[in-house]
């Protein structure tokens, strides 16, 4: 497994990066593209207490030892490439031992979660699952026992009342007691 994890970029461009550059990192690495994996986290790089996030970007790539061959190559790729998503790049790389890894795969599931299997929401579908809503749907209003009508809307909706109602009285009156 080789693990790209990349500091400083928002997840979301690491994510159409890792979409578009795979298989051409696998090429360089001389693997197939199921051993790259990328790791965005929601996460900033700072220096004297300026955030620094898509002005400088670092890149760690963990790799089997045997891969330390074509470490030039990926890094003035990894370099070329992430520059078009920040201003500068630096490249770190971290080797292991082959025999200090261990993993599982279930074999009743494909090893990745593809394109198909992922809703327009983002969040990802279990096998088998049927999307509650069709497009173009809207959910019914229901009604609760408070006799209230609740919207369901796909946005929060801004409270508007008073959210302290109630509290001021409450609290004169807990003073009174005390004294």
């Amino acid at each position: 497994m080789i693990t790209i994890q990349v500091l400083g970029l928002d997840q979301f461009v690491v994510g159409r990066y890792s979409r578009e550059n795979s298989g051409n990192i696998a090429q360089l690495f001389e693997c197939g593209d199921e051993l790259i994996s990328f790791y965005a986290p929601n996460a900033m790089i700072f220096h004297n207490g300026v955030e620094q996030t898509s002005w400088n970007t670092l890149v760690i790539v963990r790799a089997p030892k045997r891969y330390h061959v074509f470490e030039k190559a990926v890094a003035d790729y990894l370099m070329k490439s992430l520059a078009l998503f920040s201003i500068n790049v630096e490249v770190q790389f971290d080797y292991y031992e082959d025999n200090h890894r261990y993993s599982y795969v279930n074999k009743e599931y494909p090893r990745f979660i593809t394109s198909d299997e992922i809703r327009d929401d983002g969040a990802t579908m279990e096998f088998g699952d049927v999307p509650e809503m069709m497009e173009g749907e809207e959910e019914e209003d229901e009604e609760c026992d408070c006799g209230h009508e609740h919207h369901h809307h796909h946005e929060e909706e801004i409270y508007l009342g008073n959210a302290f109602e109630g509290f001021e009285e409450r609290y004169e009156e807990s003073l009174k007691k005390k004294n």
